[in-house]
């Protein structure tokens, strides 16, 4: 988690827009740090993210991506990957911006078929 935000967050409400939105703003976050899905329950948010149950996938995930890339995340749950898969991209092209969607969706696309192999 870096100290402060390089980059400003996007409007997660899309202006209040309830298609646009977020899908984590429609999910309660506990007041304490205890079963909070985007930190504890890696799997249950990458599917609420990448649209696994409802097939609708969060229209901010790219955005969320970015997010995540510029400011460094570390934990959590970002544009649908977990940490080890953030850290990858980081590792990998930190520098190299116009490279994240293509790798993210073929880390999308690994992560799909690892699930449906495990079915």
């Amino acid at each position: 988690m870096a100290l402060f935000s390089r980059k400003a967050a996007p409007d997660w409400s899309a202006g209040d827009d309830p298609e646009a939105e977020a899908k984590c703003r429609k999910f309660p976050t506990p007041h304490t740090n205890k079963n909070d899905p985007w930190f504890h329950d890696m799997n249950h948010a990458r599917d609420i993210c990448n649209g696994t149950n409802d097939g609708v996938v969060c229209p901010m995930r790219s955005l969320c991506l970015t997010q995540a890339m510029v400011n460094c995340e570390r934990n959590g749950v970002w544009g649908g990957l977990g940490q080890h898969e953030l850290g990858f991209m980081r590792k990998k092209y930190r520098h190299h911006p116009e490279k994240w969607q293509r790798v993210h969706s073929l880390l999308l696309a690994i992560a799909d078929a690892k699930e449906k192999a495990r079915d």
